[in-house]
């Protein structure tokens, strides 16, 4: 495990919900400018603090982001603009099952293997998760699939 993914999961585990939202949603934008930098050929001339997320994904995902992760990445998007405008946003067991239910059947599978292969046994489903729980293992594998996209990219260089 890189250094990279050890502060991952190390602010995944934070202890409140504000902090898990927020600090997932900036390491999954800092995949996104990663992979879209493996296409740019001056990724370093980008001001991407100016570049908002929404065009990030776009971005990304003109530059070779698998369609599938377009609409879960929009939706935490969602979820990170309710916890940074509302003092009363909650992670609610119905706004993550529904990103859960909104993914592909390719990332509810990798989610079930991530958590056999943590160590935790077999996968209760996710209703049987707090929603908590489950939120860390969705943005898990979706950051393990752009992190695979741009190691992709970065091998097709010449």
């Amino acid at each position: 495990m890189d250094l990279a993914d050890s502060k991952f999961f190390q602010d995944l585990q934070r202890e409140d919900d504000v902090g898990l939202v927020l600090l997932g949603h900036i390491h999954l934008e800092h995949q996104l400018i990663e992979l879209i930098s493996a296409v740019l050929p001056y990724p370093d001339r980008c001001d991407w603090q100016r570049v908002n997320y929404a065009t990030k994904v776009a971005f990304a995902h003109a530059c070779g982001l698998p369609e599938r992760l377009r609409d879960p990445l929009t939706k935490i998007g969602k979820l990170r603009n309710d916890f940074a405008h509302s003092l009363d946003a909650d992670l609610s067991r119905e706004s993550v099952m529904a990103l859960y239910n909104g993914l592909p059947e390719l990332y509810q599978s990798t989610l079930k293997e991530s958590y056999r292969a943590m160590g935790l046994g077999a996968f209760p489903g996710p209703a049987k998760l707090p929603p908590r729980d489950l939120l860390v293992l969705i943005m898990l594998n979706i950051r393990q699939a752009i992190k695979a996209g741009v190691l992709a990219l970065k091998r097709r260089e010449p």
